[in-house]
C-alpha cells in the first residue's frame, strides 16, 4: 500500500470536483501545516487531519445555481463540491427549497403560516426544515382533525398566510371551516402539487413575490 498520495486525487475522492477549487482547498491545507506550495503527493497518515481541516475551512457548494445564489459571500471561501457534499442542500432538493423559502419568508417577514393538510411526516419535515428560524406553523391535519368555525377563527386571526395543501388528504368540509371565514386581509395560496418540496416552493414564491413585498 502507498505511503503517500497524490493530493488532487485524494480532493476528488473527498468531493471536491474542478481544478479551481482544488486550488483553494490547497490553499486550506497549506494553512493548516499540512502540505506546501508546489508539493504533489500527501503523506497517508495525514488523511484525517487533511479532511477536518479541509471540511472546517471551506464552503462546498455543487453546481445548481440555486444553491450558489443561497451560498452568497461566506467567509469560508467557496468550492465546487459534489451535491452529497453541498452545505446547501445537502444533495437535496427539499433542503434546498426549505432554505430558499426560509430566505424568502426573512426578507418579507413572513413568521406565521397556517396550514390545512398534509401527513405527519410532511409537518415533521417542515418543522424540521424551519427550525432556528422564525417561522411558525399552526397544521390542520385532514386526516385527524375536525375543527369547528370557533376553533378556526383564532388561527385565522394569528396567521398571515393560509396555505391549502390541495394535493393531500384533506376533506372540504375541514377547508371550508377555514376559507369560508378567512379574514379578508389574509392571503391564501393552493399548493396543487404532494411533496415537502413543491410546498416550499410555493411558500417561497408567494413570499418573494411583488404583492407581498409592495408593503
Amino acid at each position: 500500500m502507498a505511503a503517500d498520495t497524490d493530493i488532487d486525487d485524494w480532493l476528488v475522492s473527498e468531493g471536491i470536483l474542478d481544478a479551481r477549487s482544488r486550488i483553494e482547498a490547497r490553499v486550506v491545507l497549506a494553512a493548516a501545516g499540512l502540505t506546501r506550495a508546489g508539493k504533489q503527493r500527501i503523506a497517508n497518515h495525514k488523511f484525517e487531519r487533511a479532511r477536518e481541516a479541509l471540511w472546517d475551512g471551506i464552503t462546498p457548494v455543487c453546481a445548481n445555481p440555486a444553491c450558489l445564489a443561497a451560498a452568497g459571500s461566506p467567509a469560508k471561501p467557496i468550492v465546487h463540491a459534489g451535491r452529497d457534499r453541498c452545505s446547501i442542500c445537502g444533495g437535496s432538493n427539499t433542503r434546498r427549497a426549505g432554505r430558499e423559502m426560509v430566505a424568502a419568508c426573512a426578507k418579507s417577514g413572513l413568521e406565521r403560516i397556517l396550514l390545512l393538510g398534509g401527513s405527519g411526516n410532511a409537518h415533521a419535515e417542515l418543522r424540521a426544515l424551519t427550525t432556528g428560524t422564525p417561522i411558525e406553523w399552526r397544521i390542520v391535519d385532514g386526516r385527524n382533525d375536525r375543527p369547528t368555525k370557533r376553533q378556526a377563527l383564532p388561527d385565522l386571526a394569528w396567521a398571515q398566510l393560509l396555505v391549502v395543501w390541495a394535493s393531500t388528504e384533506l376533506p372540504h368540509r375541514v377547508s371550508q371551516v377555514y376559507t369560508e371565514d378567512r379574514p379578508p386581509g389574509l392571503p391564501l395560496i393552493t399548493v396543487a402539487r404532494r411533496g415537502v418540496e413543491a410546498l416550499c416552493q410555493a411558500v417561497a414564491h408567494f413570499a418573494s413575490g411583488p404583492a407581498r413585498n409592495s408593503g
